[in-house]
C-alpha cells in the first residue's frame, strides 16, 4: 500500500522512512482540503495506512510488556510467596506453643513457664550452696570446697532437677532441641555422686542457667 502512494521501495528496511512520508502526505492532503482528499480517494488511503501503523505499535508495545512480565515472573512469584511464607511460620509456631501448653494442660505463655524454671534452677543453685553448711565454722577451706552432696540434699537438687527438666520435655518445641539435649547432658553430669563436689556442681549450674537464658531469644 505504501508502494502504491510512491513511497518507499516495499521493503522492510524502508518501511520507517515511507511511514514517515505517509504521514506527512495526509497532514498535507488534511490541510489541503479533507472533502477533495475523501473525493480523490487518498485521504481515506492515508487514514487506514495511518490505522494500521498504529494497531502494529500497540501490537508491538503488548508484545514488549509481555516479555517484562516473562522476565520478572520469577521476581513476582517470590514477592507472591513472602505473605504465605510467613504465615506457614507464624501458624506452626503457634501451633508448637499450643501443643506444648496442651501437653502440660496449662495454658500458660511460654515466658511464664520460662521464669518457673528459671526458678527452679535458683532452688538447685541453694541446695548446692547450703549443703554442707555445718563445715563452714572449720578453718579447713579447701575440704570445705571439696565436699560432696550428702543423700538428704542430693534428694533435694534430684527433686528440683526433676521439675525444672519435665517443663523442658514439654516445651521442646518451641525450645530448640539441641539447646534442649545440651542441657540434659549437663543435668546428668551433676548427678555423678561422689565424683564430683558441690563447687563443681555450681560452676556447672552456672553454665546450664547460660543456656537456659538463651531460650528467650527464642520465644
Amino acid at each position: 500500500m505504501l508502494k502504491d502512494l510512491g513511497v518507499g521501495d516495499g521493503t522492510r528496511a524502508g518501511r520507517a522512512s515511507a511511514l514517515a512520508s505517509a504521514s506527512r502526505m495526509y497532514e498535507e492532503e488534511v490541510a489541503g482540503g479533507a472533502i477533495r482528499g475523501i473525493v480523490r480517494g487518498r485521504v481515506a488511503q492515508l487514514m487506514l495506512i495511518q490505522i494500521q501503523q498504529l494497531k502494529a505499535d500497540l501490537l508491538q508495545a503488548m508484545d514488549q510488556i509481555d516479555n517484562l512480565v516473562d522476565a520478572n515472573r520469577l521476581n513476582v512469584q517470590l514477592v507472591a510467596s513472602i505473605p504465605a511464607v510467613l504465615i506457614l511460620f507464624w501458624g506452626t509456631r503457634a501451633l508448637f506453643l499450643l501443643w506444648s501448653n496442651v501437653r502440660m494442660k496449662d495454658l500458660r505463655l511460654p515466658k511464664d513457664v520460662h521464669a518457673e524454671m528459671s526458678d527452679y534452677l535458683k532452688s538447685m543453685e541453694e541446695v548446692l550452696i547450703l549443703a554442707n553448711h555445718e563445715n563452714d565454722s572449720s578453718n579447713n577451706t579447701a575440704a570445705s570446697r571439696g565436699v560432696c552432696l550428702g543423700p538428704k540434699d542430693m534428694g533435694k537438687l534430684l527433686l528440683w532437677m526433676h521439675l525444672y527438666l519435665n517443663l523442658l520435655d514439654y516445651m521442646s518445641p518451641p525450645f530448640p532441641s539441641k539447646n534442649c539435649d545440651s542441657i540434659h547432658q549437663s543435668m546428668q553430669k551433676m548427678l555423678m555422686q561422689g565424683q564430683m563436689s558441690t563447687a563443681r556442681q555450681l560452676e556447672l549450674l552456672k553454665v546450664i542457667q547460660g543456656k537456659h537464658a538463651d531460650f528467650l531469644k527464642t520465644l
